[in-house]
Formats: C-alpha cells, sequence, structure tokens
C-alpha cells in the first residue's frame, strides 16, 4: 500500500473516532439545567422553611355527593395530623350578611389558625330565604376558593409542620341579606376564631342578625372560654355561656361600655352556648370585632 492510501486511512480512522467521542459526550450531559431541586419537584411551591409543605382547597354543595370542583396550590396529600392539635369545633348562629351591592356592605370575616398539618371545614347553612351567600376559604396568602351557595362545605387542607392561618368570608350576593350559620371544624392547640367586620346594630335589628353573635363551642380538658370584643360605642350589653350538656349551668353578664374581655370557666367536654348582644333599641350600622378562644 503507498503512503499516500496509508495517510488516507489514517485520516478516516481519526474522524470516525472524533465522532464516537462527541456522541459520549453528549449522551452524558443533563436533559436540562440544574435548578438546585430535586428531580419532580419544580413548580410545587416548596418553602425553604417547611420543605413539602402545600395547601389545598375543596367545595361540596349541600346534596351533592362528590366535590363539584377543586383548586389545589400542592400535590394531592393525606397528611397524619399532630396528636397534640386535636379537632376544635365551633358554629356561629344566625348572624346576618351585608348586600354585597350595598356600598356600605362588608363580608364577614373569620380567621383561624391550624396547629400542624390537617383538615379544616367550613359549613355554611342559610336560615332564611333572602338569596345566597358568596362563600369563600383561603388558606394562608393564596387565592381563595369561592362559591355562590345556599349551603355547602369548603374544605381545606395544609401538610405544613407550622401553623398556617385560614379565613373564611361571607356576604350576600347581589341584593340578597340572608340569615345563615357558619360550623367550623380545624385542628389546633389554643384555638381561637377572630370575627371582623360583624354588626352590633341593637335590639330592633335582632331579627335581622344584626346584633352581635350567637353560637355553640366544644370545650376540651383546658375547661375556659374567652371573649374579647369591641364595638367602639358605649352601650348596653349583654354576654352569656351557657353549659347545653348540663342545662341550668353558665352566666349571664350585662354591662356598658365600648366592649368586654373576659375568661369564664367552663366543663371540660362540654357543649357551651354563647351569645353577645347590644340592649340599646336602635344604634345604627355599629361595626364588631369578637375573638373567641376556649380550651
Amino acid at each position: 500500500m503507498t503512503e499516500e492510501r496509508w495517510r488516507s486511512v489514517a485520516i478516516a480512522l481519526a474522524a470516525a473516532l472524533a465522532v464516537l467521542v462527541a456522541i459520549a459526550v453528549v449522551t452524558s450531559l443533563p436533559s436540562g439545567p440544574s435548578t438546585g431541586q430535586p428531580s419532580g419537584s419544580a413548580g410545587l411551591g416548596l418553602g425553604s422553611g417547611s420543605p413539602g409543605a402545600s395547601e389545598s382547597l375543596e367545595p361540596t354543595e349541600a346534596g351533592s355527593e362528590e366535590p363539584s370542583a377543586s383548586a389545589s396550590t400542592g400535590p394531592s396529600t393525606s397528611p397524619t395530623p399532630q396528636p397534640s392539635a386535636a379537632f376544635a369545633l365551633i358554629a356561629f348562629t344566625d348572624f346576618g350578611l351585608d348586600a354585597r351591592s350595598d356600598p356600605d356592605g362588608k363580608a364577614r370575616t373569620f380567621t383561624f389558625k391550624t396547629d400542624g398539618p390537617g383538615k379544616v371545614t367550613a359549613k355554611l347553612t342559610t336560615r332564611s330565604p333572602q338569596g345566597t351567600t358568596r362563600f369563600c376559604l383561603k388558606v394562608g396568602t393564596g387565592t381563595p376558593l369561592c362559591r355562590d351557595w345556599k349551603a355547602g362545605t369548603l374544605t381545606g387542607t395544609t401538610t405544613s409542620k407550622t401553623k398556617t392561618t385560614f379565613q373564611v368570608t361571607l356576604i350576600g350576593v347581589g341584593v340578597a341579606t340572608p340569615s345563615v350559620d357558619l360550623a367550623l371544624t380545624f385542628r389546633a392547640v389554643d384555638p381561637s376564631v377572630a370575627l371582623t367586620n360583624g354588626r352590633f346594630d341593637g335590639t330592633a335589628s335582632q331579627a335581622d342578625g344584626y346584633n352581635g353573635i350567637s353560637g355553640t363551642v366544644n370545650v376540651r380538658a383546658g375547661g375556659s372560654i374567652s371573649i374579647k370584643a369591641d364595638w367602639g360605642t358605649p352601650y348596653d350589653y349583654t354576654y352569656s355561656v351557657v353549659d347545653l350538656t348540663t342545662p341550668a349551668s353558665g352566666g349571664t353578664f350585662s354591662d356598658n361600655g365600648t366592649g368586654v374581655e373576659r375568661t369564664d370557666p367552663a366543663t371540660p367536654t362540654h357543649k357551651y352556648g354563647f351569645s353577645l348582644r347590644n340592649d340599646e333599641a336602635g344604634s345604627g350600622r355599629t361595626p364588631l370585632t369578637v375573638t373567641l378562644a376556649w380550651k
């Protein structure tokens, strides 16, 4: 074989080897840019302070067997709640809503916190026929899940190992001003619920549900119920706490002032009724804020 032929063969072999090396390098490279996250975690909103934490919201309209829609900010999970964070149960009964079309109308807002992972339910029931309610549940700083309903349950779930804030809002749809009940169930070590944009308009507005709050609460092992309320203008008022498990036990307290703050003992594991009313005949639209806590 001539020297020229050997030179041609050597060049061909070198070119083939270069192609093989290039193919090996390409196939060893990662398929996408490095993000510092494990595979599959991108887009799940995982926070550095609570790895893997997520929240989800789900509605169930009264009478339906399956959720009618859902909105989720994270993957579907079935977390095991902390043993120390037992279920807290409280219901607010027969309170009137402002109309959404009312320029001065405000949504009744109930705010509470959960401890550790768990499930939250907010159940709406309408008592009067004056239309439907814009009923919303929000978890953390996320987008609220809302439904225009007469009755139904909004459910929230969190896998966070720390505290998570939930918020429920209710306002009449259009010109509607229904009277409704709201029942809340959530896991918390020291449960409390704060109401803002309530009404404390006096006895003339009692039938419309615009005079304070009432409801029931399930007391736990700590054996106490606390209230802190403010309405800004001195009025005669009555606050009552009554044991519904053992009738005729409890107390009624009347005074005059711009608010009330007190803690009363309660029998553990008993169900109590609470009520706060403005005893003035007609006070006009009077805003009310209330925080109820129990152990």
